[in-house]
């Protein structure tokens, strides 16, 4: 039986990750319990990992995906190199208390005596720590594609009907029998999708490329942004960098806006052929 990375699965990992960093840096630092008591080398432990901990999900799960991922490279390498350093400043003064004065090593009270070391030791943990979530990410994303190959007879988590007109598509406990004439688009939330209709909007679970994979062949979409697919047959009018769809605003990602511009050149030539 194949092992499925769920969400779960993913915080056991991180968990089992900051259980070894944190071992490493008992037994690494075990000499504190002679030198300044089991009581400062407890609240070494502590601060150390807390402050680690800060640093490296306030940016897997903020600086990443609202800088980087939307491409604003500047400012999220600023910001993340403020954060190192704001990092190591707080960490440096914490050694300058504990190894200078609790020990009373006069060389360690010197703030730029373990900069450098400190610097490279942080930035080896974030870079660590953001492979390890990408890594995850790629093995979710692969196993949700070789399932969706190896199930093409299903979509979207539900069936689809003989007629190959309608498909159900499962949201939570219930099946909603959707026409694929009446979707427009579908909006991708990480492990969620959502399925917009002329009637209503379902959440379903997988992520939109699960669900591009899904769809193949069953209904036409294009991906015009790294979070929306569009139904072919609804692209009628685009407007400041939108897909204008009834009420619906769709925006346009650099990444595919040739591939838009390329389908709707392929469409005006099968009109003009049809005339």
């Amino acid at each position: 039986m194949k092992w499925v990375i769920t969400n779960s699965n993913k915080k056991i990992i991180h968990l089992l990750f900051w259980l070894v960093v944190t071992l490493v840096f008992l037994y690494d630092r075990r000499y504190l319990i002679q030198k300044a008591g089991l009581d400062h080398f407890a609240a070494c432990v502590v601060v150390r990992v807390l402050l680690i901990v800060s640093l490296i999900y306030l940016n897997l799960y903020y600086l990443i995906p609202k800088f980087f991922s939307q491409k604003k490279y500047y400012t999220y390498f600023l910001l993340l190199l403020a954060s190192v350093l704001l990092y190591v400043t707080l960490q440096n003064l914490y050694d300058i208390y504990l190894f200078g004065y609790v020990i009373g090593d006069i060389n360690s009270r010197d703030f730029f005596h373990a900069f450098p070391y400190n610097f490279i030791t942080t930035a080896w943990y974030v870079l660590l720590t953001v492979a390890l979530q990408v890594s995850l990410e790629r093995l979710e994303s692969r196993r949700a594609g070789s399932r969706a190959a190896s199930a093409p007879e299903k979509s979207l988590n539900g069936q689809e009907n003989h007629a190959g007109q309608s498909i159900f598509l499962k949201s939570g406990t219930k099946q909603i029998k959707t026409k694929l004439s009446t979707i427009i688009y579908i909006q991708g939330l990480k492990d969620y999708s959502v399925v917009v209709t002329d009637q209503e909007k379902i959440i379903i679970k997988g992520s939109l490329k699960t669900v591009e994979q899904q769809l193949s062949g069953i209904k036409k979409l294009i991906r015009v942004h790294k979070s929306y697919l569009v139904a072919e047959d609804r692209i009628n009018v685009l407007k400041g960098g939108q897909i204008i769809i009834g009420e619906h605003a769709i925006p346009i990602g650099r990444m595919y806006k040739k591939d838009l511009e390329a389908f709707l050149f392929r469409t005006t030539l099968q009109k003009g052929s049809n005339v």
